[in-house]
């Protein structure tokens, strides 16, 4: 099986997470017996890399087209693999280069099974943004999708795919294999927000929200902000920075930068509380790097994390600043016992239900329903 997923930015890139849950998955596929292919870009990639031919990589067939997603050479790479696949994974409902590879193949090869994961695009916070140019690409595509299949990570994304579309829809979360567990080797209680700096991510409600518990102001702990920006995101960090300052957080809440690879496992391992406060997530791939860690998490109902309350790993809640500050509160006044028992649900959670070595024949039990 021939599988092609042409992806706007991919491993190592420190643009979000899709290029990261799609490397495991392709290096899972090939030890299966899959066949991925992978056109993708430089976006986000600050490393040296081998550029415009394709890569022999655990993950499988990988080319680096040099620049952008509009990269003509790019491109047209990507639309000779066509006829060579078997399905078509797409990534996005919006990239350029999901949209030409859609309705190229669309077009030529007809006969071509599509697969497409929306990742989040379809929740109303979203759409919010570009709404008209969105608007009426997805007009269009309720008129072309006849027969794609649609990819969730969960209940909730299912819910709005099918606000737009009557396709099948595949649903099984984000896996990843999971990481060395280290040991935390501090007793400050640190939480810690990592994740793109967005305004969708909510982090100015959590600088409001750790203003507003006392806990926090007054104790020894503390906030850590980590994570890259666009550079039309650099206003919004700018903001957040004048927030730490105008609540005199300055020797409370540091800023980061992007952290990866043990750094950043450490940070988790390290973490006394991940907080998610988004007003909109799909998923949220950090969820799952910080409970490989042992690390529980706060997240917001915006996000699909139900389960961190089921499993005692973490709290779901709403994300106005007063909730946020009162479940901090709660959170700091675990006492050891109640702590440790936290910080192993978490591990039984990811082991249970997101380890990759037990879900891929889940994705490739349907790659072959959709063959069929």
């Amino acid at each position: 099986m021939k599988i092609l997923f042409p992806i706007g930015s991919f491993y190592p890139t420190t643009f979000g997470g899709p290029g990261t849950i799609l490397y495991w998955k392709g290096v899972y596929l090939k030890r299966n017996n899959v066949s991925p292919t992978f056109v993708t870009t430089t976006e986000g990639i600050t490393e040296a890399i081998v550029t415009n031919r394709f890569l022999d990589m655990p993950c499988g067939s990988v080319y680096y087209g040099k620049g952008g997603v509009l990269n003509w050479k790019t491109i047209r790479v990507m639309l000779a693999q066509i006829n060579k696949t078997d399905i078509i994974h797409l990534t996005s409902l919006f990239s350029p280069i999901s949209i030409i590879c859609f309705f190229y193949a669309n077009l030529f090869f007809p006969k071509t099974k599509i697969v497409w994961s929306v990742r989040g695009e379809l929740n109303n916070n979203a759409l919010a943004i570009g709404k008209t140019k969105k608007k009426w690409l997805l007009k269009l595509y309720q008129l072309t999708t006849k027969k794609v299949v649609f990819a969730s990570t969960s209940p909730k994304e299912t819910q709005e795919i099918k606000v737009f579309f009557n396709n099948k829809i595949i649903e099984i979360p984000n896996v990843m294999p999971a990481s060395n567990k280290l040991e935390r080797t501090t007793v400050d209680k640190r939480f810690l927000f990592l994740g793109r700096i967005h305004p969708i991510k909510n982090i100015d409600g959590l600088i409001k929200a750790v203003s507003q518990s006392e806990i926090f102001k007054s104790e020894k702990v503390y906030l850590d902000i980590a994570g890259d920006y666009d550079e039309r995101d650099l206003e919004y960090l700018n903001s957040l920075k004048e927030l730490v300052a105008k609540y005199n957080l300055n020797n409370k809440i540091s800023f980061l930068g992007h952290v990866a690879g043990e750094d950043k496992e450490k940070l988790l391992a390290n973490a006394y509380f991940l907080i998610l406060p988004s007003h909109s997530e799909n998923f949220g791939n950090v969820v799952i790097e910080s409970l490989n860690q042992g690390t529980p998490v706060i997240a917001s109902k915006n996000t699909p994390w139900m389960e961190l309350k089921d499993f005692n790993c973490g709290y779901w809640i709403d994300n106005a600043p007063l909730q946020i500050a009162n479940t901090i509160d709660v959170a700091l006044s675990l006492n050891d016992e109640c702590y440790f028992n936290t910080r192993q649900n978490s591990l039984n959670l990811v082991m249970e239900k997101y380890d990759i070595n037990r879900r891929i024949k889940d994705w490739i039990d349907e790659y072959d329903k959709v063959l069929q």
